[in-house]
C-alpha cells in the first residue's frame, strides 16, 4: 500500500496568490536591486538556460514515447504560460495543453493556445488518466508545510500509463545557495519569498516519487549559475559544467534539478 504523509495539511493559498501580486524583485528599490548587484540580464540569462536545458532533457527522455505526435499536456502550475513555447519544440504534435493555476492574475497572462483552470493542483477536477505528460515546475518548493507526497500522487492518478512526469525544483544543495539564506537572514526577505519557502532535498523527492509509483527516475542538475552572478560568469560555469549535471553525486548540488519520470 502506497503510505500518503501530510495529505490533511492545507497550503496557504492566499499568501501564494498575494505573491503573484507584488513588484518583481529587480523593481523593489532595495539597494540590492542596484545594477552592481542585479539586472534583468543577469535573471533572463540564467532563468532561460534553465528552462531550455530542462526541456533539452524533457525532449530526450520522451524522444521514443507513443504520445509525440499527439500529446495532452498539463502545466501544473501554469504560472503565466511561458513554457508553451518550450512545450511546442519538445512534442511533434500537441492534442491540448492544459494549465492549473491559483493565481488569476497569472492565467490571464497565458497565451490562449492553454485551455486554463484557477483550481488549488490537489483538487483539480480532472479525471483519473486525463494527460500524457504532466511539468510541474518550481512549485513543490513553495509547499514544504504540505509535503511533496500529495502532489505527486495526484500527479501519477492525473496520468496515463507510460505518461512522464517533468519537475524542475531548486537544491537545498546548492552551496551559494547557502549564501544567500544567510544574507537574508541578516537583510530580511528583500526578495518577497513566501513564508516557508525554501530549496527541496533531491533525495526527499526522489523518495517521494518512488513512493508513488513512477519508475525509471532520471535525475539531471540544470544550472550551477545564479541570477546574481555576472553574465560573463554565468557564460563561463555554462561552458564547463555538463559532468557536474549528468554524473552523482554532483548533480544534486546544482542550482536547479529536473526529475523525469514515468508511470508504468
Amino acid at each position: 500500500m502506497i503510505k500518503k504523509t501530510n495529505f490533511y495539511q492545507q497550503q496557504d493559498l492566499c499568501e501564494e496568490k498575494k505573491w503573484h501580486e507584488q513588484s518583481f524583485y529587480l523593481d523593489s528599490g532595495h539597494w540590492t536591486s542596484h545594477p552592481l548587484f542585479a539586472s534583468r540580464g543577469r535573471h533572463w540569462l540564467h532563468n532561460d538556460l534553465q528552462s531550455l536545458r530542462f526541456y533539452s532533457e524533457l525532449f530526450d527522455y520522451t524522444k521514443s514515447k507513443s504520445y509525440r505526435d499527439d500529446a495532452r499536456v498539463l502545466l501544473a502550475p501554469v504560472g503565466n504560460g511561458k513554457d508553451f513555447f518550450y512545450l511546442q519544440g519538445v512534442f511533434r504534435g500537441i492534442q491540448e495543453i492544459h494549465g492549473i493555476d491559483i493565481s488569476p492574475i497569472c492565467l490571464a497572462a497565458c497565451p490562449g493556445n492553454i485551455i486554463t483552470k484557477e483550481a488549488d493542483i490537489l483538487f483539480s477536477g480532472y479525471s483519473d488518466q486525463s494527460f500524457d505528460a504532466i511539468v510541474c515546475s518550481q512549485f513543490l518548493h513553495h509547499v514544504h508545510a504540505v509535503g511533496f507526497d500529495p502532489f505527486i500522487h495526484e500527479f501519477y492518478r492525473l496520468l496515463q500509463k507510460g505518461g512522464t512526469l517533468a519537475i524542475l525544483e531548486p537544491s537545498s544543495l546548492y552551496p551559494f545557495g547557502w549564501v544567500t539564506a544567510l544574507t537574508r537572514k541578516i537583510m530580511g526577505n528583500v526578495t518577497g519569498l513566501v513564508e516557508g519557502e525554501r530549496p527541496i532535498s533531491p533525495q526527499l523527492l526522489t523518495d517521494s516519487l518512488m513512493r508513488a509509483g513512477f519508475e525509471k527516475v532520471r535525475l539531471r542538475g540544470l544550472v550551477f549559475t545564479h541570477v546574481r552572478f555576472p553574465a560573463i560568469v554565468q557564460h563561463m560555469i555554462d561552458a564547463v559544467d555538463y559532468p557536474f549535471r549528468v554524473l552523482p553525486p554532483f548533480r544534486s548540488f546544482a542550482n536547479s534539478v529536473g526529475w523525469f519520470c514515468t508511470k508504468l
